[in-house]
């Protein structure tokens, strides 16, 4: 019997995961809404006294997120010899986004976009994965980075729990990897991982991705580059839940969502749930009641800002639908 379910599991564990994954997510937002909102008609009441415009400017933000994202993807793509559109890259960054619906962690959809690179620029899918490990590092830099701003500016404690020390232990973390990344043979790695079968293995698959890694170091001027829209990409997402929170009536400052933000996307990132689903939300909802919001405005926030992206994948999923109809028709038209 023991065999049999371990056979089953075997056979089909990635769809165990995406279920356990989608029942975790439905779980948390369930959760969410039985211990945080007391009377559906006072979340009826708050969304018709909310602030129309500020919510569109809100949303408005994902645009262009989209755009800095493609824009900084495609200052890397430029160091491999890729000549992509800004314009393709962005319509791939929306598809990702729809992705990001389905697959584990926030960070799903780059696994999509890491294909879709690979297939159009006709290049090694280790290439273009790095890439994207290069662009995405460049976020956590960037997160961390406002995270210890955040500190300076005075949000130093959730509630009456300090977050100095994880803060600063996630920034030195991030600046540690950053090193090792320009400066990989520093600790002499590679003899110690080949001591061990399974990290022999491991290095052996990545050892494409890892070079591609170290090449970029040549180019530094590109990854200061990157960096500053990294910055600007995650102020668009700092910009974009604080005027969701001030639509509502929320008077929390932009200062605070400079610390909130980077705080929560990392906890978003834990993958155990559908694109962080769920995690978001609760741990959004958790840091803005122990700021003082009320329970009821800050629940309608993370499901609104949910909401958001929910639409965005909606785009995004539009988009990959017919997409292949216009490529087909421009491929015709080349003839």
């Amino acid at each position: 019997m023991k065999n049999r379910i371990i056979s089953f599991y075997r056979k089909n564990k990635k769809a165990i995961l995406l279920v356990t994954r989608i029942v975790i997510s439905a779980s948390l937002i369930a959760f969410l809404i039985k211990t945080q909102i007391k009377a559906f008609s006072d979340i009826i009441e708050i969304l018709k006294s909310s602030d129309k415009v500020l919510l569109l400017l809100s949303l408005s933000t994902h645009a262009l997120g989209t755009y800095i994202t493609a824009v900084r993807w495609k200052a890397l793509l430029n160091t491999q010899k890729v000549k992509l559109s800004t314009g393709t890259l962005s319509s791939t960054v929306l598809i990702g986004s729809f992705f990001n619906n389905f697959l584990p962690t926030s960070i799903g959809g780059d696994v999509f976009r890491t294909y879709d690179a690979s297939k159009k620029a006709k290049i090694p899918l280790s290439v273009s994965a790095s890439v994207i490990v290069a662009e995405r590092f460049s976020g956590v830099v960037s997160a961390a980075t406002y995270a210890v701003i955040a500190l300076f500016l005075g949000f130093t404690a959730i509630g009456h729990r300090s977050v100095i020390i994880p803060i600063i232990i996630f920034f030195v973390v991030t600046v540690i990897l950053a090193f090792l990344i320009i400066n990989p043979s520093v600790f002499r790695f590679g003899k110690f991982f080949n001591k061990f079968k399974f990290m022999r293995k491991m290095t052996e698959k990545l050892s494409n991705v890892y070079n591609t890694l170290v090449n970029f170091k040549k180019y530094k001027g590109v990854l200061i580059e990157v960096l500053i829209f990294s910055f600007f990409l995650q102020f668009a997402v700092i910009l974009n839940w604080w005027l969701a929170a001030k639509a509502l009536g929320i008077n929390l400052t932009l200062t605070a969502f400079i610390f909130i933000v980077p705080v929560v996307s990392t906890i978003a990132m834990i993958p155990i749930s559908i694109g962080g689903i769920g995690l978001r939300e609760n741990s959004l909802v958790f840091i803005m009641v122990a700021m003082g919001v009320n329970n009821e405005k800050a629940a309608l926030c993370s499901l609104l800002i949910l909401f958001m992206l929910i639409i965005m994948g909606i785009i995004g999923g539009i988009i990959y639908i017919i997409r292949p109809y216009f490529e087909s028709r421009s491929k015709k038209n080349d003839i």
